[in-house]
């Protein structure tokens, strides 16, 4: 009896320049199901709207709330799985460089640890990814965290 692989995904990169078009992603997604895909996650570092975050993606070309709902249920009529993949403490390069950052940031694109404020805004980063996906996985990153709490 052969070995079946269960799982077979792809990571979406849409943090670098422009973000793809809503469309260009729902016809990748058909490609992949019919490629023997069953997940995808989408890299976003700040490229998704966030309630009380202004700067949060913005001149990025950031996905509305609606975008975000639009696309996971046209993965889902693929039969995918769509994982949000977003950056928690580290790799936010898009937001720290804004003033409204300047506080909450430790070194360079990372968020201070010890402050409430990096908390509510992941807090709130969850809470669109849940009210947006309906996958309950998510990959937080951190693949780029190695100087969290070696500035301020």
């Amino acid at each position: 009896m052969a070995n079946k692989i269960k799982t077979l995904g792809a990571m979406i990169d849409c943090s670098r320049g422009a973000v793809y078009q809503v469309e260009t992603l729902k016809k990748l997604f058909g490609l992949l199901a019919k490629m023997g895909y069953n997940y995808v996650q989408l890299y976003t570092e700040d490229t998704y709207e966030i309630e009380g975050e202004p700067c949060f993606g913005y001149l990025r070309g950031r996905y509305s709330k609606a975008d975000l709902k639009e696309l996971d249920a046209a993965a889902q009529a693929c039969g995918l799985e769509l994982i949000p993949c977003i950056q928690t403490l580290a790799h936010l390069g898009g937001i720290t460089r804004w003033q409204e950052y300047y506080d909450r940031t430790d070194f360079d694109n990372i968020l201070l640890v010890d402050d409430d404020a990096t908390y509510d805004l992941i807090e709130k980063m969850f809470a669109t990814c849940a009210e947006c996906f309906t996958s309950r996985r998510i990959n937080i990153g951190m693949d780029e965290a190695h100087m969290v709490g070696l500035g301020k």
